[in-house]
C-alpha cells in the first residue's frame, strides 16, 4: 500500500486487504489535479490544520498577513484513479512552494513541465479529430509547439491518462511522491502501456527466479564432479563422455565449465 502522510485516515488500513494488494513501483491511470489557496492555522490544541481559504471564515489576506499561527499558501491535490483494479486510489496533497517539503518544486512540477509538448500534442490531436474527423500527424507537432507557453501544463494534464513512478520524497525518503513520465491519448493507450510494463516485469521476475533455481541446482550437483573424474580414471576423454551421458550433470557442466577445468587441469602436467 502507498500511504499519504497528508491523509491520516489512509494509515488505518486493513492488513488482510493490504497483503492481497500489489504495491506498485509505477502508476498508470487518470489524473485529477486541483490547485487552490489554502489557509494553515493552529487549532486550540496547537495542532496545524489546513482548509481551502475562505475570507469569511479565515479573514482577509491583509488580516492573515498580520496574524500569528495562520498563513496562506498554494496547495496542490493530486488524485490518480489506477487503471488496474488491483491498485488503490492514489492521493497526494502538497504545498506548491513548501521549502521544508519541496516535493512539488523538485519532482512533481519538473516532471509535468517535461511533458508539456506531449500534453499539447494529445490536446491538438483530440481537437483535430473532433473538428475535422481527420488527424494529420504532419500538422500536430507544429500546432503543439505553437501552443507551448500559452497554457499551464498543471491545469491541462488534469483529466488525462498518465503514467509515472513512485520516487522517494526529497525531504524524507521513507515517503514517496509522484514523478510523471508519460501522457497517453486515451484509456486504451494507457492500458496497453500498463500491460506492456507489467508483463515485462513478470517476465523479468520469472527469468530471475529461473536463474536462481538453476544456480541452486548446479551448486547441489557440484559435489558429484570429483567422483565422476575418479571414475573416468583421470582421462579427459572419458570425463567428457561421462558428463554427456549424465542428463542432470550435462545440463550444468561441460569440459569447458570452470569447475570441471579446475579439477582436470590440476591433473595434467605442463
Amino acid at each position: 500500500m502507498v500511504f499519504n502522510p497528508d491523509n491520516l485516515n489512509e494509515h488505518e488500513h486493513d492488513p488482510y486487504g493490504d497483503a492481497m494488494t500489489d504495491e506498485p513501483s509505477r502508476f498508470f491511470g487518470q489524473v485529477t489535479i486541483e490547485a487552490y489557496t489554502a489557509c494553515f492555522y493552529q487549532d486550540a490544541g496547537g495542532k496545524w490544520k489546513q482548509e481551502p481559504y475562505n475570507p469569511e471564515l479565515h479573514g482577509s489576506e491583509e488580516e492573515l498577513a498580520k496574524a500569528e499561527g495562520r498563513f496562506l499558501t498554494t496547495q496542490v491535490d493530486i488524485t490518480i484513479a489506477p487503471i488496474s483494479p488491483t491498485h488503490k486510489l492514489i492521493s497526494r496533497s502538497m504545498g506548491a512552494k513548501n521549502r521544508k517539503r519541496p516535493e512539488f518544486q523538485r519532482i512533481v512540477r519538473p516532471s509535468i513541465e517535461a511533458l508539456a509538448e506531449r500534453i499539447a500534442e494529445v490536446k491538438v490531436a483530440a481537437e483535430m479529430a473532433t473538428q475535422t474527423g481527420v488527424v494529420r500527424p504532419d500538422l500536430i507537432r507544429a500546432a503543439a509547439q505553437a501552443r507551448i507557453g500559452q497554457f499551464n501544463p498543471l491545469r491541462e494534464i488534469s483529466g488525462m491518462w498518465v503514467g509515472g513512478e513512485f520516487v522517494p520524497r526529497p525531504d524524507d525518503e521513507k515517503w514517496t511522491t509522484l514523478k510523471f513520465t508519460d501522457v497517453y491519448a486515451n484509456q486504451p493507450e494507457c492500458a496497453q502501456a500498463a500491460a506492456t510494463y507489467y508483463n515485462r516485469e513478470v517476465e523479468e521476475t520469472s527469468a530471475e527466479a529461473e536463474d536462481n533455481g538453476r544456480d541452486a541446482e548446479k551448486a547441489a550437483l557440484l559435489p558429484f564432479i570429483p567422483p565422476l573424474w575418479e571414475q573416468s580414471q583421470h582421462e579427459p576423454g572419458k570425463m567428457a563422455e561421462a558428463l554427456a551421458k549424465n542428463p542432470l550433470l550435462s545440463m550444468h557442466f561441460t569440459m569447458d565449465s570452470p569447475e570441471v577445468k579446475e579439477i582436470v587441469e590440476a591433473e595434467i602436467p605442463y
